[in-house]
């Protein structure tokens, strides 16, 4: 057993889990309701003002957290922590509440709030955070722009947490930097062998140059059809053509593809040849969006000479999809690897496994999940209901 899968405490893994009695929160609540100045001051701000006490739990909200959240007052918030506002994901995991799981310890929101408190000192960090919303459990990602800082009243030590959404801003610039990286380097490279078309060195190189034009225009394509894709998913306007679908001739098609990608250069593609051909009811093109971005990943993280496995087996009414590469995640990006601003790729890269997550949770009404170590390396599993008309 590793040091991050052993609690601090038997209550948490990372943020102390104590917490304040009904009393207590109520008293505070009511002696910070009433101060007339300051309710003027933070229903003036534009953004969330919560009031925090040293258990991290809210005693005072403004008026602007019912805009960006759905609750019917801003008093439904009050004994609440930061995470159990916003339906986090990781509560799931969080026996104490927010702040006590091991996800928690990547949290900006947590983080900046013990950072305040043990230096006394203002403190802005960005927070990704997965919510849960709706009796269908559909998941959303938010980007956030936390700022704790130290705040006294009546003679009590309290954290004023200002929480701005920056989620538009993150989600334009990893757009931005998705189209003018990936795709400008695509539409670069084909341009390039196009001029090279003009004037052949011989028949050979002519022919060569078309095979990979070929190429480098069909990954064009998949960028900006798989980048639709994605924004349609999260604008919840994305169709579904459901249809019946072959998991072998799923696998066949991807690998295909890919195998002409610059990424598979000196690596292989292994297809199980026990996997399963049952039929199923489902979106082909949605789940070939989400095979491709599993092997893109695994073939990126490969060394050269890997080899990347895959297949499909029917599990009781799922069809479970499964990609392997012989890599490790470190601990720090497990922990954060479906949030959608996060990559180890760069700055706002983050992409790859979060399309995944939305669209195999979301519209394809399946589950994602994975596995990493050194042993047998990462293996990532998506499970599909085998008739999607159903669910």
């Amino acid at each position: 057993m590793s040091e991050e899968d052993i609690p601090l405490n038997p209550d948490t893994f990372y943020a102390p889990a104590g917490r304040s009695d009904d009393k207590a929160i109520q008293q505070s609540h009511r002696a910070l309701a009433a101060d007339v100045q300051l309710s003027m001051i933070t229903e003036a701000m534009p953004d969330v003002a919560l009031i925090l006490d040293g258990n991290r739990q809210v005693v005072y909200a403004n008026h602007a957290l019912v805009n960006m959240i759905s609750v019917n007052d801003e008093h439904d918030v009050i004994g609440l922590r930061a995470g159990e506002i916003f339906h986090c994901i990781n509560l799931a995991a969080a026996a104490s509440g927010c702040g006590t799981s091991k996800a928690c310890r990547m949290c900006g929101a947590v983080n900046a709030i013990m950072d305040c408190q043990q230096s006394g000192t203002v403190v802005t960090r960005e927070c990704r955070i997965t919510t849960i919303s709706g009796e269908d459990g559909q998941q959303h990602s938010l980007d956030l722009e936390v700022k704790a800082s130290p705040f006294r009243y009546n003679n009590e030590q309290y954290i004023m947490l200002g929480i701005k959404d920056i989620s538009d801003k993150k989600r334009r610039l990893m757009l931005e930097r998705m189209f003018f990286h990936d795709i400008l380097n695509t539409a670069a490279g084909l341009n390039g062998l196009l001029m090279a078309l003009e004037n052949p060195q011989d028949e050979e190189e002519y022919k060569s140059a078309i095979i990979w034009a070929k190429k480098a225009g069909n990954e064009l394509v998949e960028e900006l059809m798989s980048q639709r894709a994605l924004m349609s998913a999260e604008s919840g306007d994305l169709e579904l053509n459901i249809t019946r679908c072959s998991p072998v001739q799923l696998l066949n098609d991807v690998a295909t593809y890919l195998s002409y990608h610059q990424i598979a250069l000196d690596k292989r593609i292994f297809i199980d040849p026990f996997s399963h051909s049952a039929w199923f009811e489902s979106d082909p093109q949605l789940i070939k969006r989400v095979l491709i971005n599993l092997m893109k990943n695994a073939l990126e993280a490969s060394p050269a000479g890997s080899v990347i496995k895959t297949g499909a087996k029917l599990i009781d009414k799922y069809i479970r999809f499964w990609v392997n590469n012989p890599g490790e995640i470190p601990e720090e990006v497990k922990l954060q690897i479906f949030q959608r601003s996060f990559s180890t790729k760069g700055a706002n890269r983050g992409i790859g496994t979060y399309s995944i997550k939305i669209l195999t949770t979301n519209y394809l009404k399946g589950k994602v999940y994975f596995e990493s170590d050194h042993e047998t390396g990462t293996t990532f599993w998506i499970e599909i209901p085998v008739s999607l008309s159903q669910h």
